[in-house]
């Protein structure tokens, strides 16, 4: 009998394997194995005896303790399998800085935070005298934030290997679901430890039962960010935590994550921002800024003379208006240096710039299905009336466009707001 090893094979498949390669292949004793699924009930060692037999036979197939002694012996090893590199910043001088800090702001909140037992019943505890249900400084529960994720190409962390050879595991998480919950100190947030009648009442009122989110993603559904977590905070955690426990201070602490960051509609981010007035930019609230001692006010739009309608103010506008936008402009976003010859290219009087024709800037439509392999008459017909003019660069731009130039990479890298420029400070 010939046995395939494959890498990052189980011993419970290993065993399976074998175990149905026996049933097929010994019609005789295939009788003896009514269901191959459960192997440890099922598939048992060469030399145990069946009951109620009156001749010794062996039960078909092998138990996984025999698998993984033959995977041993042909030189595998049950190892972890590892998908990258993990770098732990836990200990990192700002980390353990912030950590201090947020512990200290937990110490100064602890005699107004709310203890509870492990049935959800809270504590008695002395607050201190400003510190009452329904006042204007009132007890505090703390409420955490936590989520899971499960996704199609979740697996076992290890596998059997052959020497010199690694397990590889797909490098996509693929679809999945994501289970965002909320949690008191005792229990999950909901409403069930309520009456069954006042949770129908609350839910009567459009409050939900619980404040957990099941969330399947992928490439057509989307991702979990920042907004559907702010969304689920509102509309659901919000309402069951104050219909739960009314008169009552709530403290949410989420993971320092970037895909808990989330900022207003509204908010002041250059990001947010165009560097003209007006497009597709959001109406951001009023900024402010110093001149000297006094504090001015600067609204983030405007509106042109004679005309109701508001327009948004760019990034140079405001700068303008705060006297920082120097003489010779500024680019809204640093391009990575280049050399002479490189810029030269996108001034090339010599390349033949390419021109769309009418034709093809009409609206494609097709008579019949068209494939890769075969066009319908309508798409035919189009290819016939073209009159496009292809691109044609020179000589000399076509060799800088076949790969990096070595002029290029020795100038410095691009210049981002984490790194300092590499162009002269200019004074306003």
């Amino acid at each position: 009998m010939y046995m395939y090893c494959v890498i990052g094979l189980s011993s419970y498949k290993l065993a399976r394997f074998v175990s149905e390669y026996v049933r097929k292949n010994r019609p005789d004793l295939g009788e003896e194995v009514a269901d191959v699924a459960d192997v440890e009930d099922n598939i048992v060692a060469g030399g145990e005896t069946t009951a109620g037999q009156t001749e010794i036979r062996k039960k078909p197939g092998i138990r996984a303790r025999t698998a993984r002694k033959w995977l041993r012996r042909l030189g595998f090893r049950w190892q972890e399998v590892r998908k990258g590199v993990f770098i732990d910043g836990h200990e990192r001088p700002d980390v353990v800085e912030h950590r201090k800090q947020f512990v200290d702001k937990i110490e100064e909140l602890s005699p107004y935070l709310v203890e509870f037992m492990a049935d959800g019943s809270m504590k008695e505890k002395l607050y201190p005298i400003d510190c009452e249900v329904g006042g204007l400084k009132r007890p505090i529960i703390i409420i955490t934030h936590d989520e899971a994720v499960f996704s199609a190409n979740d697996g076992k962390h290890q596998a059997w290997c052959a020497p010199g050879e690694h397990f590889l595991r797909p490098k996509g998480k693929g679809k999945g679901i994501m289970v965002s919950d909320f949690l008191l100190p005792w229990s999950r947030l909901n409403l069930f430890s309520l009456p069954k009648r006042r949770q129908e009442e609350l839910e009567e009122a459009g409050v939900p039962l619980e404040a957990a989110v099941l969330f399947e993603y992928g490439k057509e559904d989307g991702y979990w960010d920042g907004k559907m977590l702010l969304r689920q905070a509102l509309d659901r955690a919000l309402p069951v935590a104050t219909a739960l426990y009314p008169g009552y201070s709530f403290l949410f602490l989420f993971d320092n994550a970037t895909s808990h960051s989330v900022y207003a509609d509204n908010a002041l981010l250059v990001s947010n921002m165009n560097k003209r007035t007006g497009g597709q930019q959001a109406f951001l609230r009023d900024g402010w800024f110093h001149d000297g001692s006094t504090r001015h006010v600067q609204e983030m739009w405007f509106t042109e003379t004679g005309s109701p309608v508001c327009v948004q103010k760019g990034v140079e506008r405001v700068l303008r208006e705060r006297g920082l936008w120097p003489a010779g402009g500024l680019n809204l976003e640093c391009s990575k240096p280049k050399c002479h010859s490189c810029k030269s290219i996108s001034t090339c009087k010599v390349c033949i710039k390419g021109v769309i024709c009418d034709s093809c800037k009409q609206e494609k439509i097709h008579s019949t299905t068209c494939t890769t392999s075969r066009a319908c008459d309508a798409c035919i017909e189009r290819q016939k009336r073209c009159a496009c003019v292809p691109k044609k660069y020179c000589p000399t731009c076509a060799s800088k466009r076949k790969g990096k130039c070595a002029d290029c990479e020795k100038l410095p890298p691009k210049c981002t707001s984490e790194s300092k420029s590499i162009l002269p400070v200019i004074q306003t």
